[in-house]
């Protein structure tokens, strides 16, 4: 009996109305995730045909394309994935309309287009700049200096700017990582801080710190941050999960590199620990400075951006210049109480050559097939999350010469 008055109950329950099964909740995120330009011949604009296409990274807003300096550019179709259920608006002069992927945009004199993508649940919305720019030759020859800083939107730590030298003309290091582990620390107590009057003229500097990340950081077994500045991207979204991943090294450079030249000074912590916090007797921490040039094209013509797994080990690496280390016989790390860099608490200029492995090819460089990659930290076992907390590294006047 039981039975049979489930079974007639059983064809009752599909004709309820819909309204009493709770509807999944729309999602609340609005965001570019990816950005892509239709041409015909991409090479006649771009430097590559991967050129013509950008994955974002969640805290972008402001998206560039760089053409070839020469190249005209007027109404492209674009087109933009977004995250799921969200819609897109082009926002003009006169007010904002629907964008649909696949319509023409006018990027003509180097024009910023704006969109506003809003989430499924209409509560969130965000702002974004697209433009496509015209490339600007480089002279070669580099000199850096890290007077040029400020506030980063959120208040929170300090970002620098690097003009017509990087693509998007900005240094990249972890803080908005420690900002996640730490976000009760105030701006100079960031990993990467700039010191005002500590250089070797007196002017302001830049100074690298290894920072303890606090119960979050013991939480994730990451207990340290190493103080750190290089060019490419810093992806955050990754810096918990995968956090070698999200340090991609490296922005296009026309030039061969030869010899580079950094005024450095450093002040050494008092415990090296290992990943767990345990101190490891017998090892002193040690900076580390380096430039790298790499082939950042595959032999399938997909694009190669070299991260913090294998920016110094890489096939595509062909030349390095390094402050010297230490290394066991297979080519692992030797970690010593006996460094050989020379970095001492005093300020000395360091003269580095770039060593080739590889010819470089003049007709891929000058069609920016090489990237190039600067790169500093106070920890240089910092991306394992070892290092000794107090660690810091002093730096100024960069010069990187080019044949």
């Amino acid at each position: 009996m039981k039975r049979t008055s489930l079974l007639l109950l059983a064809p009752c329950l599909l004709l309820l109305p819909s309204s009493c099964i709770q509807k999944e909740k729309s999602n609340t995120e609005c965001d570019i995730e990816s950005v892509s330009i239709h041409v015909d011949a991409p090479s006649d604009i771009f430097y590559h045909d991967y050129d013509t296409m950008q994955a974002i990274i969640s805290t972008s807003t402001d998206i560039t394309f760089t053409t070839r300096s020469y190249a005209e550019v007027g109404l492209l179709p674009l087109t933009l994935r977004v995250t799921e259920g969200a819609t897109v608006f082009l926002v003009g002069e006169n007010g904002e309309e629907p964008f649909h992927n696949g319509s023409l945009v006018d990027f003509s004199d180097q024009k910023v287009c704006k969109f506003r993508v809003v989430s499924e649940d209409k509560m969130w919305n965000r702002m974004y700049n697209i433009s496509i720019l015209h490339d600007k030759p480089s002279e070669g020859n580099l000199s850096i200096t890290f007077d040029s800083y400020a506030l980063d939107p959120s208040g929170k730590y300090y970002v620098w700017n690097a003009p017509d030298i990087f693509t998007d003309g900005q240094w990249k290091n972890g803080n908005p990582g420690f900002k996640i582990s730490k976000s009760s620390a105030q701006p100079m107590d960031y990993p990467s801080t700039p010191a005002i009057g500590a250089g070797p003229d007196g002017n302001d500097c830049l100074k690298l710190e290894t920072r303890d990340t606090g119960p979050f950081g013991r939480m994730v077994n990451m207990r340290i941050a190493s103080g750190s500045m290089f060019n490419g991207v810093f992806d955050v979204g990754n810096a918990i999960t995968n956090t070698l991943k999200a340090t991609q090294f490296g922005s296009p450079f026309t030039h061969k590199p030869v010899q580079f030249r950094v005024w450095l000074r450093a002040e050494r912590g008092s415990v090296f620990q290992n990943r767990e916090g345990n101190p490891v007797s017998g090892v002193v921490d040690e900076p580390d400075a380096y430039v790298v040039l790499y082939r950042n094209e595959d032999a399938e013509g997909n694009k190669v951006q070299l991260d913090g797994s294998d920016v110094l080990s890489s096939p595509n690496i062909v030349g390095l210049g390094r402050l010297p280390h230490h290394y066991n016989a297979d080519g692992s790390d030797q970690l010593t109480d006996s460094p050989i860099h020379g970095v001492t608490e005093e300020w000395q200029e360091f003269v580095i050559p770039v060593e080739y492995k590889a010819e470089v090819d003049a007709d891929i460089l000058k069609n920016k097939g090489y990237n190039l990659v600067i790169s500093f930290a106070s920890s240089w076992q910092g991306a394992h999350f070892q290092g000794a907390i107090g660690s810091k590294l002093f730096i100024d006047k960069i010069r990187l010469y080019c044949e």
